[in-house]
């Protein structure tokens, strides 16, 4: 095990909906170790067949997808199982995808399509500086709400999304229990508003804070007040109260708006750094979200308590980075993990008998972030990321004129604006 005394900040970033494949499969076409994409034969061997044609990965371009491809439990069910071996053959993205996109050879289905480094140089740049997981997998063969479920509390009560969210321990209430200061920075409306008892805490309390803080809390807190562990989350797509474009990735989100998001994360937590020396920043997404993925997921016990007693295996692999000065430039972790891995790593770092818990421990057949951290001590270095694309796409005319509009709202009449339309302070100028 790392050692976890130089730790004293974890940082959890979960995106949308994303695939590693469709992300960071990229990197093996150029040489980098990770278990990504291939050239021919293999991008036709993994082809996925629909209507007669076999379509294979091919270099996508565009930041936006036309259409969110389908990614619920039944959807991913043929996704992984397309019914033409009888197995798990990952050849099913194809045809779930054309129920809701028009699929023919003149428009290749973007569920097979992957970004490269020109599009996504962001993720290059930390990939290589710091540490990739190629191994990392969504807890469960399920959706958002189910999988961040697993993320932030270890089970499930739900196997597809649903309002309201089932009351359950989350690891908020974890982190309170151990005595542990934690905070969540949001960009918009926080998930677990979705759990109604999270409600007055959420508007009331401390732990919640607008991103816009963390700059400030991070240069004006003492050590006893800064969080131990810290929940930073995007502006989401499903959520309807927000103004401007969302910063999650979920399809049809703009992939450069998410890399925006993660590169202010990124210069605010290296703007202090003693502080960044000892933080370790990691970043995921909640599932696949539909896109294409080549690795089969992995096998999972099933005895035990909780609502997913009959998923045999993980969810689709998934984009994950750990960014830190805890790991080595250059380090690809190949060991199995998915987001229950965060929750062992905080149990080994703040539990006395080193365990989140029983179900955890027991149940999820995956190892710790812990396990990712390999530098014998915090490096001085840091990094710094190149500029970003533009859109390929511009952002849609009316979304531009009510962002431009909350601006002026903003600028004009400040004091009226912070009182009757709170939701709309933080807007950013377009």
């Amino acid at each position: 095990m790392a050692n976890l005394d130089l730790v004293k900040t974890i940082v959890v970033v979960m995106m949308e909906n994303r695939s590693f494949d469709h992300m960071l499969g990229y990197l093996s076409l150029e040489g980098y170790p990770v278990n990504g994409l291939q050239p021919d034969p293999w991008l036709s061997q993994v082809a996925n067949p629909y209507e007669g044609f076999h379509y294979r990965p091919f270099e996508y371009t565009n930041t936006r997808v036309p259409a969110d491809p389908p990614h619920e439990r039944g959807n991913i069910g043929l996704q992984l199982d397309s019914g033409s071996t009888g197995t798990l053959d990952l050849r099913g993205f194809v045809q779930s995808y054309a129920d809701v996109c028009p699929v023919n050879p003149d428009s290749p289905p973007a569920v097979m399509g992957y970004y490269t480094k020109s599009t996504v140089p962001l993720f290059d740049t930390l990939a290589r500086a710091y540490a990739v997981c190629d191994r990392w997998f969504a807890p469960l063969p399920a959706g958002t709400q189910p999988n961040r479920l697993m993320a932030m509390s270890g089970t499930s009560l739900i196997d597809t999304n649903t309002f309201p969210l089932p009351r359950q321990p989350l690891v908020y209430d974890w982190l309170s229990g151990h005595g542990v200061r934690w905070r969540v920075y949001h960009e918009a409306m926080p998930f677990f508003a979705l759990m109604l008892h999270w409600i007055p805490a959420i508007v009331r309390g401390d732990n919640f804070r607008s991103l816009e803080h963390l700059q400030h809390d991070l240069h004006h807190e003492d050590d006893g007040q800064w969080p131990q562990v810290i929940f930073i989350e995007p502006k989401y797509g499903d959520d309807p109260t927000h103004i401007g474009e969302p910063t999650d990735h979920h399809p049809p989100a703009s992939i450069i708006r998410g890399q925006e998001f993660i590169a202010k994360i990124y210069a605010t937590l290296t703007s202090h750094p003693d502080r960044w020396r000892q933080t370790v920043l990691i970043l995921t997404y909640d599932e696949h979200g539909g896109f294409f993925d080549h690795v089969p997921p992995i096998s999972q016990a099933t005895s035990g308590q909780g609502n997913y007693d009959d998923f045999r295996t993980t969810g689709v692999r998934v984009p994950a980075l750990v960014v830190s000065p805890l790991v080595n430039p250059g380090t690809v972790y190949s060991g199995d993990l998915d987001h229950t891995s965060i929750l062992k790593f905080l149990g080994e770092k703040f539990d006395a008998n080193k365990v989140y818990s029983t179900e955890v421990e027991h149940r999820r057949l995956v190892g710790s972030v812990s396990s990712v951290l390999n530098a014998p001590a915090a490096r001085t270095d840091i990094p710094r990321i190149q500029s970003l694309p533009p859109d390929s796409e511009p952002v849609p005319t009316n979304v531009s004129a009510f962002t431009a509009a909350a601006n002026a709202m903003r600028t004009g009449y400040p004091d009226d604006v912070r009182q009757r339309f709170p939701e709309i302070w933080h807007v950013e100028a377009p």
